[in-house]
């Protein structure tokens, strides 16, 4: 007999990450993650797997190991380890050889001994072979603290307080902190081990190597502009390794992703976006290696966005798509993000519709491609799989095969729900597409309008963050966890979402709280109007711009019981200057600075309706949300409280922006504890006691 999904459950997802083929196509690589219980650290570790096999084998025996590669010959393998957990260095010798940090090893492709490449002192990253599998081009950060003795205390047994001098504006990143002392660049090693060589320098960060089929040239992306530090971005480089030439091929308007070469050295291919006024589409673009300002766009009119936008909250951003040429430079392989799933298409290189070569109701967020492109490794999330190992023929009528199912054990013992797809019309009359997922197990998973109220489970409005991103095919344990406490949970792709065209995530910029708004109520007004849901036991809940979105929502109706806001944004005037990027939001995204159009930035700012508040609010925020302050949070729990109303706030200590996805597991855990605890307790469910553990939860803030 099944049971509830309950918070705790989290701790048993396993997850993959990072599938990388064989170049004969034979074998797989992955990383295995998963949650140490006992220690609350995550642990990840690489498997192989044969095409054929139903079995993986663990390959390296280190607690945190990742990033997979194989050797162009495919027998050797190059990954990184660093420590789980948080590891701090006892001394200068411990510091200096990075001993808290991943490193670059390289392991036998048919077993023996991991040898260690490098010690470098803030660890490395991106590894990439040369074609004759000689070097590996790696980036590293580079420079030294702005306080040496404050950075090198902990060494000592001291504690002395740093004192920073900071004098530009782009000087921080959500969950790393503070970014203005090292820069990252890219050095070259020998497999057989030595002194790395430094083949980048300068006060900008470059990254994302990749070696031209010949070996001589490495492209990579650097933002070197005068707005770097302001409105930062990348270019597409190449260096020329032997003269050390180096050459610009975007022009600074763009952020460029990760490049790839054509199989004859002569073009490049990556994904762009636009530097300033994002309109939430990513092209797929290819230029000519050795001529600057020959960058052709391949997908004009094409609806899905070549990046991979979907949300849940099993994973954090993934990066820009890696790009594969077919042998004959025909095509280029990618993944893009359209109407909810996340597939691989082929574009053709000299332009022309993408063709889905992977499709389904899924996102595939993660994959790789053999030699001579006949197989594809996919790592792939549904609705009922967090993420798991596939593999397919590119050959037309190619079938999609599972080759792990790391949660078959848990999911044995829980019952999940599927979500249903609907489309509502939304403002102007536009198209817009949304799921509802019943609560599992369903008493009567279709009433009809005409039923009584009791038929008609309560619901969840859930808002997605961005906003240019999309809810989509995936797993979502959250969306999961309330459906499984007797709420169905109504979630929608509103305006400002990817996947719907250019003109449809741009449309939200400029008009936060506006017609986004507008759509997201037309979508709940669609599954009330279908009888699907209790219109009297309605709650709401988002993250981010979702938080936003949330708070805004009752600020301007009274028709929800309960709200969760999760690290939210409550006022656009005061958030300008205190997140790591938040002049962007206002002044590209709203088009106002305080100074100038503080009346527009308020009238677009949640707190300025706090007064019309009366829903009970519940506010997660996390006190290093270098996104989205927690200040932001504050303000909304001060003014209400002021004003006497219901509202608790949970500050989770030490955790950024990505708590729900890959934050701390015990502050994960007590996260969903408190989402389903304030809902349980404000929300009457047939699933759960108003007395129950979550219920607790949810009034006392157990």
């Amino acid at each position: 007999m099944s049971r509830r999904l309950e918070p705790q459950d989290l701790y048993a997802i396993k997850l993959v990450e990072d599938p990388q083929i064989a170049p004969d196509g034979e074998r797989i690589a992955y990383v295995k993650a998963e949650i140490d219980r006992q220690t609350y650290d995550y642990h990840r570790s690489i498997w192989v797997i044969t095409v054929g096999g139903t079995q993986g084998r663990r390959y390296t025996a280190g607690d945190n190991d990742t990033t997979p590669r194989w050797s162009p010959d495919g027998r050797s393998l190059a990954f990184l380890r660093a420590p789980a957990g948080e590891v701090k260095p006892k001394n200068e010798d411990e510091r200096d050889r990075g001993i808290a940090k991943a490193q670059l090893w390289v392991l036998p492709a048919d077993g023996g001994e991991a040898r260690q490449l490098t010690r470098a002192r803030e660890g490395v990253g991106e590894p990439e072979w040369s074609p004759d599998g000689a070097f590996i081009v790696y980036s590293a950060e580079v420079g030294e603290p702005d306080d040496p003795e404050a950075e090198d205390a902990s060494l000592h047994d001291r504690r002395v307080p740093a004192v920073r001098t900071i004098d530009r504006l782009w000087n921080r990143f959500d969950g790393k902190g503070w970014i203005y002392e090292r820069r990252s660049h890219l050095f070259r090693i020998a497999v057989g081990g030595g002194e790395p060589e430094q083949l980048t320098d300068g006060d900008w960060d470059d990254g994302s190597p990749a070696f031209s089929p010949d070996g001589r040239q490495i492209a990579f992306t650097s933002d070197r502009s005068e707005e770097r530090w302001s409105w930062p971005a990348n270019d597409i480089w190449v260096l020329d390794v032997p003269t050390k030439r180096l050459t610009r091929l975007t022009d600074e308007t763009v952020y460029a992703g990760s490049p790839a070469w054509s199989p004859d050295g002569r073009r490049l291919a990556f994904t762009a976006s636009p530097r300033r006024h994002e309109d939430g589409y990513t092209d797929l673009m290819v230029a000519q290696a050795d001529r600057p300002g020959s960058v052709r766009r391949l997908t004009e009119n094409f609806s899905p966005t070549f990046a991979d936008t979907c949300i849940d909250d099993q994973r954090a951003f993934h990066g820009s798509p890696h790009l594969y040429w077919s042998p004959d430079g025909a095509r280029v392989y990618s993944q893009a993000a359209g109407r909810g799933a996340t597939l691989i298409y082929a574009a053709p290189s000299g332009g022309g519709n993408p063709q889905a070569v992977v499709e389904g109701q899924c996102r595939v967020y993660g994959f790789s491609m053999d030699r001579e492109r006949r197989r594809m490794a996919l790592a792939i999330s549904d609705p009922s799989t967090p993420g798991d190992l596939f593999v397919q023929g590119t050959a037309e009528g190619g079938q999609t095969a599972r080759l792990t199912d790391l949660n078959d054990e848990l999911f044995r013992q829980v019952e999940l729900a599927r979500p249903e797809e609907f489309s509502f019309t939304g403002a102007d009359g536009w198209d817009i597409q949304g799921w509802i997922i019943q609560p599992s197990p369903q008493p009567n998973p279709h009433p009809q309008a005409g039923e009584g109220k009791s038929e008609r489970p309560p619901a969840i409005l859930e808002i997605h963050g961005g906003p240019m991103a999309m809810y989509g095919w995936s797993f979502f344990f959250e969306f999961q966890l309330l459906a499984s406490h007797g709420y169905a949970v109504v979630y929608t792709n509103p305006r400002g979402s990817t996947g719907y065209g250019r003109d449809f995530s741009a449309a939200v910029s400029h008009d936060w709280g506006g017609k986004d708004f507008e759509d997201i109520m037309a979508g709940l007004d669609a599954a009330v109007a279908r009888g699907w849901i209790d219109p009297q036991r309605l709650g709401v809940a988002g993250g981010s711009y979702g938080g936003y979105m949330t708070n805004w929502a009752i600020g301007h109706t009274d028709r929800f019981k309960a709200a969760v806001t999760m690290r939210c944004v409550s006022n656009l005037a005061s958030i300008f200057g205190t997140g790591d990027l938040d002049w962007i939001l206002t002044i590209d995204m709203m088009d106002g600075v305080p100074w100038k159009n503080l009346d527009w930035l308020m009238d677009r700012s949640p707190i300025t309706y706090v007064e019309k508040i009366t829903t009970p609010l519940l506010i997660l925020h996390s006190d290093r949300d270098l996104r989205c302050p927690i200040s932001e949070g504050e303000q909304m729990f001060t003014a209400l409280k002021l004003l006497g109303r219901e509202v608790r706030m949970v500050r989770f200590e030490g955790q950024s922006h990505d708590l729900s996805r890959s934050g701390h597991p015990r502050s994960r855990v007590i996260r969903l504890r408190h989402i389903v605890g304030w809902f349980i307790s404000h929300i009457r469910t047939e699933v759960i006691r108003p007395k129950g553990e979550l219920a607790r939860a949810g009034a006392a803030g157990e």
